[in-house]
Protein backbone atom coordinates (compact mmCIF):
# COMPACT_ATOMS: atom_id res chain seq x y z
CA UNK A 1 0.00 0.00 0.00
CA UNK A 2 1.41 3.40 -0.83
CA UNK A 3 2.25 5.54 1.48
CA UNK A 4 0.30 8.97 2.10
CA UNK A 5 1.58 12.12 0.72
CA UNK A 6 0.65 15.70 2.03
CA UNK A 7 -1.21 16.72 -1.61
CA UNK A 8 0.72 20.03 -3.42
CA UNK A 9 -1.02 23.40 -2.60
CA UNK A 10 -2.70 24.55 -6.15
CA UNK A 11 -1.35 27.98 -5.37
CA UNK A 12 2.07 29.71 -4.87
CA UNK A 13 2.96 32.44 -2.27
CA UNK A 14 4.89 35.55 -3.81
CA UNK A 15 5.45 39.50 -2.95
CA UNK A 16 2.84 41.58 -4.69
CA UNK A 17 4.05 44.12 -7.06
CA UNK A 18 2.89 47.81 -6.22
CA UNK A 19 1.20 47.88 -9.95
CA UNK A 20 -0.57 44.79 -8.18
CA UNK A 21 -2.17 47.32 -5.38
CA UNK A 22 -5.76 47.28 -7.05
CA UNK A 23 -6.06 43.38 -7.57
CA UNK A 24 -4.74 43.17 -4.00
CA UNK A 25 -7.21 45.64 -3.08
CA UNK A 26 -10.17 43.92 -4.64
CA UNK A 27 -9.38 40.59 -3.08
CA UNK A 28 -9.72 42.19 0.74
CA UNK A 29 -12.52 43.81 -0.43
CA UNK A 30 -13.99 40.68 -1.96
CA UNK A 31 -13.05 38.89 1.98
CA UNK A 32 -14.31 41.84 4.08
CA UNK A 33 -17.61 42.09 2.37
CA UNK A 34 -19.40 39.60 4.60
CA UNK A 35 -18.40 42.05 7.58
CA UNK A 36 -20.43 44.78 6.62
CA UNK A 37 -23.81 43.91 8.81
CA UNK A 38 -21.53 43.94 11.56
CA UNK A 39 -20.37 47.64 11.32
CA UNK A 40 -21.89 50.82 12.24
CA UNK A 41 -23.35 52.17 8.87
CA UNK A 42 -22.00 55.33 9.20
CA UNK A 43 -18.42 53.61 9.86
CA UNK A 44 -19.02 51.37 7.02
CA UNK A 45 -18.14 53.08 3.88
CA UNK A 46 -14.89 54.51 5.57
CA UNK A 47 -13.86 51.16 6.71
CA UNK A 48 -14.54 49.54 3.76
CA UNK A 49 -12.35 52.14 1.48
CA UNK A 50 -9.74 52.17 4.15
CA UNK A 51 -9.23 47.97 3.56
CA UNK A 52 -9.79 47.44 0.11
CA UNK A 53 -6.56 50.81 -0.88
CA UNK A 54 -3.31 48.38 -0.68
CA UNK A 55 -1.37 51.09 -2.32
CA UNK A 56 0.23 52.74 0.51
CA UNK A 57 1.04 49.73 2.29
CA UNK A 58 3.87 49.21 -0.44
CA UNK A 59 6.32 51.38 1.15
CA UNK A 60 6.44 49.93 4.97
CA UNK A 61 5.29 46.54 4.30
CA UNK A 62 5.76 43.29 2.99
CA UNK A 63 2.60 42.44 1.20
CA UNK A 64 2.36 38.73 0.36
CA UNK A 65 0.18 36.99 -1.86
CA UNK A 66 -1.52 33.53 -2.93
CA UNK A 67 -1.69 33.31 -6.44
CA UNK A 68 -3.61 30.27 -8.23
CA UNK A 69 -3.95 30.14 -11.99
CA UNK A 70 -2.50 33.15 -12.28
CA UNK A 71 -4.50 35.03 -10.00
CA UNK A 72 -4.36 36.97 -6.65
CA UNK A 73 -6.70 34.58 -4.22
CA UNK A 74 -5.36 35.62 -0.60
CA UNK A 75 -3.25 38.48 0.80
CA UNK A 76 -1.50 39.65 3.92
CA UNK A 77 0.32 42.61 4.94
CA UNK A 78 3.35 41.91 6.97
CA UNK A 79 5.28 44.56 8.85
CA UNK A 80 8.75 43.64 10.10
CA UNK A 81 8.69 46.85 11.93
CA UNK A 82 5.20 46.70 13.66
CA UNK A 83 5.17 50.28 15.23
CA UNK A 84 5.34 51.84 11.30
CA UNK A 85 1.68 49.71 10.35
CA UNK A 86 -0.51 52.72 12.47
CA UNK A 87 -2.13 49.57 14.08
CA UNK A 88 -2.10 49.13 17.86
CA UNK A 89 1.08 51.24 18.39
CA UNK A 90 3.28 47.76 18.89
CA UNK A 91 6.44 47.83 20.33
CA UNK A 92 10.08 48.62 18.94
CA UNK A 93 11.30 45.15 17.45
CA UNK A 94 7.89 43.98 17.07
CA UNK A 95 5.88 42.90 13.54
CA UNK A 96 2.67 43.66 13.18
CA UNK A 97 0.33 41.61 10.46
CA UNK A 98 -3.24 42.95 9.19
CA UNK A 99 -5.48 43.09 6.31
CA UNK A 100 -5.24 38.93 6.18
CA UNK A 101 -7.84 38.03 3.07
CA UNK A 102 -8.91 35.21 1.18
CA UNK A 103 -11.29 35.20 -1.72
CA UNK A 104 -14.27 33.88 -0.83
CA UNK A 105 -14.61 31.08 -3.28
CA UNK A 106 -11.01 29.62 -2.37
CA UNK A 107 -11.90 29.85 1.57
CA UNK A 108 -11.12 26.20 3.25
CA UNK A 109 -7.93 25.09 1.38
CA UNK A 110 -5.61 26.50 4.12
CA UNK A 111 -4.39 29.67 2.12
CA UNK A 112 -4.43 31.65 5.22
CA UNK A 113 -2.73 30.14 7.37
CA UNK A 114 -0.31 28.99 4.27
CA UNK A 115 0.05 32.99 4.42
CA UNK A 116 0.13 33.21 8.14
CA UNK A 117 2.91 30.94 8.36
CA UNK A 118 4.96 32.88 5.61
CA UNK A 119 4.67 35.83 8.03
CA UNK A 120 5.75 33.60 10.47
CA UNK A 121 8.68 32.21 8.68
CA UNK A 122 9.79 35.54 7.68
CA UNK A 123 9.98 36.96 11.35
CA UNK A 124 12.21 33.73 12.40
CA UNK A 125 14.75 34.73 9.39
CA UNK A 126 14.75 38.59 10.22
CA UNK A 127 15.47 37.46 13.98
CA UNK A 128 11.77 39.05 15.23
CA UNK A 129 11.15 37.64 18.39
CA UNK A 130 7.10 39.33 18.68
CA UNK A 131 4.33 39.23 16.16
CA UNK A 132 1.17 41.02 16.52
CA UNK A 133 -2.40 41.60 15.13
CA UNK A 134 -5.82 42.90 15.84
CA UNK A 135 -8.96 40.79 15.43
CA UNK A 136 -12.78 41.52 16.09
CA UNK A 137 -15.35 38.80 17.52
CA UNK A 138 -16.91 39.24 14.65
CA UNK A 139 -14.04 37.65 12.59
CA UNK A 140 -14.48 34.29 14.42
CA UNK A 141 -12.36 31.77 11.68
CA UNK A 142 -9.65 33.70 12.12
CA UNK A 143 -9.28 34.26 15.51
CA UNK A 144 -9.79 30.82 16.07
CA UNK A 145 -6.94 30.05 13.23
CA UNK A 146 -4.87 32.67 15.62
CA UNK A 147 -5.49 31.18 18.81
CA UNK A 148 -4.33 27.19 17.10
CA UNK A 149 -1.13 29.16 16.08
CA UNK A 150 -0.30 30.01 19.55
CA UNK A 151 -0.97 33.47 19.30
CA UNK A 152 -2.36 34.94 23.03
CA UNK A 153 -4.25 37.86 23.91
CA UNK A 154 -2.91 40.87 24.91
CA UNK A 155 -5.20 43.13 26.32
CA UNK A 156 -3.12 46.10 26.86
CA UNK A 157 -3.17 46.54 22.68
CA UNK A 158 -6.74 46.14 22.36
CA UNK A 159 -8.56 49.72 21.07
CA UNK A 160 -11.88 50.88 20.22
CA UNK A 161 -11.07 53.03 16.61
CA UNK A 162 -14.15 55.77 15.10
CA UNK A 163 -15.96 52.64 13.95
CA UNK A 164 -17.09 51.52 17.56
CA UNK A 165 -15.86 47.97 17.07
CA UNK A 166 -13.44 46.46 19.65
CA UNK A 167 -10.00 45.75 18.27
CA UNK A 168 -8.93 42.74 20.37
CA UNK A 169 -4.56 42.39 20.52
CA UNK A 170 -3.01 39.54 20.16
CA UNK A 171 0.77 38.66 20.33
CA UNK A 172 3.00 35.54 19.07
CA UNK A 173 6.16 34.69 20.66
CA UNK A 174 7.66 33.37 17.20
CA UNK A 175 10.50 31.57 18.91
CA UNK A 176 8.16 29.10 20.84
CA UNK A 177 6.21 28.05 18.03
CA UNK A 178 6.83 25.62 15.07
CA UNK A 179 5.40 26.43 11.72
CA UNK A 180 2.62 24.36 10.38
CA UNK A 181 0.88 22.83 13.63
CA UNK A 182 -2.07 23.46 15.04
Amino acid sequence: MPAESTPTPSYSLRDARPDEAAAVGAVVGAAYAQFQPDYPPESWERFFRMVGEAGSHFERAQVIVAEQAGAIVGTVTFYPDGSVSGQGEWPEGWAGVLRLAVLPSHRGGGIARALMDEVVRRCRDAGIGTLALHTTDFMAVAKSMYERMGFVRDEGFDFVPRSGIHAYGYVLNVGRRQIGRG
